[in-house]
This record gives C-alpha cells, sequence and structure tokens, in this order.
C-alpha cells in the first residue's frame, strides 16, 4: 500500500485585501476620484465639513488620512517617490482618499491624530485643531467624523500594515462612539465597486476588540 500524505495548510483568519485595481495615485486622483467616486466633485470636505464648490483655503484637494510618506517608509522609501507596487496600490487605495480643504490638508501635513484643546487658526474651518510645536504636533478631527477617521487608519493598517504610531486604543475609541453613517455606508459600497475591496470595520464597526 502506498504511503498516504496530508498536507496541512494553514489559512490565516484575517488575510489582506490589497486592491489592485488602482495602479497610483494620480490614477485615483484623475481616473477614479472625482470621476467615479465623488462625481462632478459632490462631496464634503472631511475636516471642514464645507459642501462643494469648497471656495476658500485654497480651494479642494485629496486628503491621505494614513499619510502617504508613513506608507512610503513602511515598504521601505525614504519618501513617496517610490516605486515599488505595492506602494502605488497602497497610496491609491480610495478607502485612505477623502475630500479636503488644500491649506488644511497642508496644515494637517503627516502628524498623528490625537484629542487636543484650542489650537483653532482657521476662521472657515472652526471644527480642525491642530497644536503649534516645532517638536510634535497633533491633529484632531471634528467629533462627527472620527469614526471615519479611525476606520480609515484602521483598515490600512489591517490590509496594508501601515503602524498607526500608538493611535490604536483612541482609534477604538473613535469608532465605537462614531458608527459608520450613510455616507461612509455608501463610500465603501461604491469603492467595492471601484476598486474590488470592503472596509471591514465599516461592515461591522464592532469588529474591533
Amino acid at each position: 500500500m502506498k504511503n498516504i500524505i496530508f498536507a496541512i495548510i494553514f489559512i490565516p483568519s484575517t488575510l489582506s485585501a490589497e486592491q489592485t485595481v488602482i495602479n497610483s495615485y494620480n490614477d485615483a486622483k484623475y481616473n477614479y476620484f472625482y470621476t467615479k467616486l465623488y462625481v462632478n466633485n459632490i462631496g464634503e470636505s472631511l475636516y471642514c465639513g464645507i459642501q462643494r464648490p469648497i471656495l476658500v483655503g485654497g480651494g479642494r484637494s485629496i486628503e491621505h488620512v494614513m499619510p502617504a510618506s508613513w506608507i512610503a517608509q513602511h515598504f521601505g522609501c525614504s519618501n513617496r517617490d517610490c516605486n515599488k507596487i505595492h506602494y502605488k496600490h497602497a497610496e491609491a487605495d480610495l478607502h485612505n482618499l477623502w475630500i479636503a480643504v488644500r491649506n488644511i490638508n497642508s496644515s494637517r501635513s503627516n502628524f498623528i491624530f490625537g484629542e487636543i484643546k484650542g489650537e483653532n487658526r482657521f476662521d472657515y474651518c472652526p471644527t480642525y485643531k491642530r497644536t503649534y510645536n516645532s517638536k510634535f504636533n497633533i491633529v484632531e478631527p471634528r467629533d462627527s467624523v472620527k469614526g471615519d477617521v479611525a476606520r480609515s487608519l484602521l483598515y490600512m493598517n489591517a490590509e496594508y500594515g501601515v503602524k498607526l504610531k500608538g493611535m490604536l486604543l483612541m482609534l477604538k475609541e473613535w469608532s465605537r462612539l462614531d458608527p459608520p453613517d450613510e455616507h461612509e455606508n455608501w463610500r465603501n459600497e461604491r469603492i467595492n465597486q471601484l476598486q474590488g475591496t470592503r472596509n471591514k470595520f465599516i461592515d461591522d464597526y464592532i469588529y474591533i476588540k
């Protein structure tokens, strides 16, 4: 009788879901974000809540909630001029891209999120807070999108492995206090149609334990 060898294949309980449809940030910007996701530029600014058309603060821009510089560093690049395919997929992932006021987007830079008091310096965006310390700065988004921000960051951590830089416990709390709303659920459905991946933290926002 021939010996029968059984092979046991271990499948992790949580599989990554890197999007592979959108090839680069420019591809996302010009061929998806304003033409297929936020058609006719209709959408609300993440940090300020200003509806389109945004006529203040330098106009509109696209915000990486998980900073592109963090993503580049994670994939072993010193800056966004990175040709690694996994970086390009991650930088272009629509789950991490949101409409922003250009000057607010610049002010946020690549600072971590946190909870702070005061430090609002933009009259046209009174819900946006940021510290002004030359060594270490923190940004606080408006309460109504803290869950949105948290779930974008958690998604990028789960699917691409980009570090959360000590924010995990706070992000869990933000997700609990600000559950997904109609817009966030719509985004999740539409992005899944466009790039073939869902944000599991929106589908089940109490997934984080």
